[in-house]
């Protein structure tokens, strides 16, 4: 299968022929690298600050791959860490498409936290694999993966060219444009991509740092590498298709790398699990062994943190291991703490000491089995599909299981050092203003009886209470006030003890959420008789047949399957009403059809495909489709208004002939949310917003920048805009602000 993306640029739209639409590659404090694949002899990447500034414009360097022109382009002299948008094509637009971003990456050693998504053996381009794909999606709505990490098996059976655009490239395609792939060669790429000459598909498709570009020493191989991402050093391991034994190149590079980082944390992955007792068993397999007592030795003796792999089609997860090489495994003697990992249970994993956890996460859309019993190294196992995300926020790492289903299986927190940690908000997350956020903490080493609980809009130089003396249980829901910023942060700390404090980065409170108006799975009525429906079908609902998405019939992967007529009826009917509670500032369709299709909302028709010969109920589609061929646009919001919307659609056959009909539909957008003129901010009684006056080095409230009292909304010159503190908050000034400023010189004349 092919798919083609069709963007909207300045006003009018410009088909893309892409075999593989735009994909981030090797990006680095000062670099990035975008790849794609599409019918035209050259490319050009244009990009800038802004999504309506992309002026400055790089040429891409071009060449035919089996057929296919590839273009790349590597983008540099770039800030550390700064948000940049793209366009990628054979011309420059004047707006970035849709989702066309990155973000470089933060400076080695720097705590700024980031999110991985961890994925294996995903590549059947399947049911499966996209239910992993949009479970994902869900549980990271507030703050989307920073990096996309690979361990193996990405495009089956073989790792063709074919099988990596249709099952790896074209799944993943809206997340790999603003999200930096980091991949390890599985044995499946292995089978048509030879990593002694990095010839093939997976070497043909990827930029990976052979020369250190990325960070860590040069390997001479984009086989295997290393990267820095803030304050992690990755190591990436090719267990498929280079030596595994001492000595052999790969080793020998493995220990220069690791003597030569001083990173914080050390994460290493590659395909084959050294520990598994899933669809595959490492005490019987030879790559598998030959990882466990040739790699694991060296990573130990290093100090590596946590191992990372796939292959075995299933998730599994150590305890905190060290010295257990043998083969047989044996567990006796091996195990450093036999506790949960949970700060919510027997407490965290202490890092300061030796000690590795292993994680098997080959369970990411392919068939899961386990033919032995449970490992006896591993804590917890699982025989569903799902992925693992990693958030790293300082000294604390944090490891969760999303399964297919949206839930969340295992967790549990890797730290350095003992104290009390702050889970969520890290800090770089978006929440819409009002809504509730659960505040999550655990402790490590200690035992804190009591915890305070504060929040500040301003970047700390205030600090609002939301409860003093809650009992520890790890968790406070809040409902978030009514302001818009960009400098929110939340703040525990031990009622009794203030030094045991954990304060969160600044994440944003915003008016505008992004929202998934119809999902693709979506329930939709239908008309799919013979005879057109009534004139107004467009703007009405009610009286028809629902069913879920995808609709359609011949193919067998179909939800709603509707009627097969001999010959085809030319036109089916869909309709769905959705609710906007707010103001639309953007919308964007992606439709899946077979073999034409027209879209109207509100009566509008704001896309349509192979339509030339019109919309009437006996006219065929002007051409044919691929299977489940997939279409983009951008949506004028001004078709959309406030409350009920209709979204029409048609898909047309081809011909009398045709074998098969589908229908899928997704809309998402950004609306705009009208907040209540009552902010929700605490009142701010005797002169503080943390119950006490004190300096701020300790914690408690001392004074702004501007020599005004911190607690005080107003003598932080907040101004007739609301923006004091340069949040732009719209925060009202308390009545008694010359009151608290007595309170305070009678407090240090008393002192």
């Amino acid at each position: 299968m092919r798919f083609a993306v069709l963007l909207l640029v300045l006003g009018s739209a410009v088909l893309v022929d892409a075999q593989r639409t735009p994909y981030l590659q090797r990006v680095t404090p000062s670099e990035a690298t975008i790849v794609w694949r599409d019918g035209n002899a050259s490319g050009r990447v244009c990009y800038g600050s802004a999504p309506t500034s992309i002026g400055t414009t790089v040429m891409a360097t071009s060449s035919v791959i089996e057929g296919e022109n590839q273009h790349e382009v590597r983008l540099t002299g770039l800030s550390t860490d700064t948000l940049y948008y793209y366009a990628a094509g054979a011309s420059c637009p004047g707006v970035a498409p849709a989702g066309h971003r990155f973000r470089t990456a933060p400076m080695p050693g720097s705590r700024r936290p980031f999110r991985a998504w961890v994925v294996g053996d995903s590549g059947t381009g399947g049911s499966n694999q996209a239910a992993v794909r949009d479970a994902m999606l869900a549980a990271t709505t507030d703050a989307p993966p920073d990096i996309f990490v690979h361990v193996g098996d990405m495009a089956y059976s073989d790792g063709t060219n074919d099988e990596f655009t249709d099952k790896f490239y074209a799944p993943y395609a809206e997340i790999m444009r603003n999200t930096v792939t980091w991949p390890a060669i599985g044995n499946h790429e292995a089978h048509t991509s030879v990593s002694g000459t990095e010839s093939g598909p997976y070497y043909e498709g990827y930029v990976l740092p052979r020369g250190g570009e990325a960070g860590g020493m040069p390997s001479g191989t984009e086989a295997y590498y290393s990267f820095d991402w803030a304050n992690v050093h990755f190591i990436v391991l090719d267990s498929a298709d280079s030596g595994r034994d001492p000595g052999d190149p790969m080793l020998d590079w493995l220990e220069e790398d690791l003597s030569a980082t001083d990173q914080e944390w050390l994460v290493a992955y590659w395909h084959h699990p050294p520990y598994t007792k899933g669809s595959h068993d490492s005490d019987r397999e030879g790559t598998l062994i030959d990882m466990r007592e040739n790699v694991l030795p060296i990573l130990e003796a290093h100090g590596v943190h946590l191992v990372l792999a796939g292959h075995s089609h299933i998730y599994e997860r150590s305890y905190l291991l060290h010295g257990a090489y043998d083969t047989p495994t044996t567990a006796d003697g091996f195990i450093v703490d036999m506790g949960d990992g949970r700060l919510d249970g027997d407490g965290a994993y202490d890092m300061n000491g030796t000690g590795t956890l292993y994680i098997v996460a080959g369970h990411g859309g392919t068939g899961v089995s386990r033919d032995e019993p449970t490992h006896p190294v591993f804590f917890f196992d699982e025989v569903e599909n799902g992925s693992v995300l990693l958030d790293v926020d300082g000294g604390t790492l944090t490891f969760r299981n999303i399964r297919y289903d949206g839930v969340e299986t295992d967790y549990g927190t890797l730290v350095q050092g003992e104290g009390l940690y702050l889970l969520s908000p890290m800090g770089g997350e978006t929440y819409l203003a009002g809504s509730t956020v659960p505040i999550r903490w655990g402790a490590a080493g200690v035992t804190p009886t009591a915890i305070d609980i504060h929040f500040s809009i301003d970047g700390g130089s205030v600090w609002y209470p939301l409860v003093v003396g809650t009992e520890d249980d790890g968790v406070y829901e809040w409902t978030t006030p009514g302001v818009v910023t960009d400098q929110a942060m939340v703040r525990i700390r031990d009622s009794l003890d203030a030094t045991l404090m954990d304060v969160s980065r600044e994440f944003s409170l915003t008016n505008v959420r992004d929202d998934v108006l119809i999902p693709f799975g979506g329930t939709w009525e239908y008309s799919d008789g013979p005879t057109p429906p009534a004139a107004d079908w467009r703007t009405t609902t009610g009286g028809w047949s629902s069913g879920d998405a995808q609709l359609g019939y011949g193919e067998g992967d179909e939800t709603t399957t509707l009627m097969d007529a001999d010959p085809n009826i030319p036109t089916v009917y869909f309709r769905t009403s959705i609710d906007i509670d707010g103001t639309l500032e953007n919308a964007d369709l992606d439709v899946l059809f077979d073999d034409g299709f027209a879209v109207w909302i509100n009566d509008e028709l704001v896309f349509q495909r192979n339509m030339d010969d019109g919309t009437d109920h006996d006219v065929f589609a002007s051409s044919s489709s691929s299977d489940n061929e997939r279409a983009s646009t951008t949506v004028d919001p001004s078709v959309f208004v406030e409350g009920a919307n209709i979204v029409a659609a048609i898909v047309k056959q081809s011909s009398g002939g045709s074998s098969d009909l589908s229908f899928d539909l997704r809309l998402t957008g950004r609306v705009a949310v009208t907040l209540p003129d009552d902010a929700g901010l605490p009142v701010l009684d005797g002169g503080s917003a943390d119950g006490g006056v004190g300096d701020e080095s300790d914690g408690g409230v001392g004074l702004t920048d501007d020599g005004a009292v911190a607690g005080d909304a107003s003598a932080a010159d907040a101004g007739e805009d609301g923006g004091g503190g340069g949040c732009g908050c719209g925060v009202a000034s308390p009545a008694h602000s010359f009151a608290w400023l007595l309170l305070l010189v009678w407090v240090r004349r008393r002192r």
